[in-house]
């Protein structure tokens, strides 16, 4: 099968995470996911101790969208960081 072509140039600058198995989430634990950024300069491809999930970045600057299951093992990475998005909740008035 082909590809057409499109979206070529984003290849590689997005993580990919494949599942290895399902694992529960605790009661109460929120799932928004986290963003980590390699700063590396080929490939680096990681397993999540959470979740089992394998995550992959491609060259310097890449990121990834991480399972909170994984965020200790991915932070322990000496050339990953975390990135933090800030989350603005704005308030709405009756009118």
């Amino acid at each position: 099968m082909s590809c057409c072509g499109k979206k070529r140039s984003n290849a590689g600058s997005i993580g990919m995470a494949t599942a290895a198995s399902a694992v529960p989430v605790p009661a109460g634990m929120a799932l928004r996911p986290l963003l980590f950024e390699y700063l590396g300069g080929s490939v680096l491809t990681v397993t999540g101790q959470g979740t089992g999930l394998q995550y992959r970045f491609v060259g310097y600057g890449a990121r990834a969208s991480v399972d909170p299951r994984d965020r200790t093992s991915l932070a322990r990475v000496p050339q990953l960081r975390e990135v933090i998005i800030a989350m603005i909740q704005y308030a709405t008035t009756p009118g």
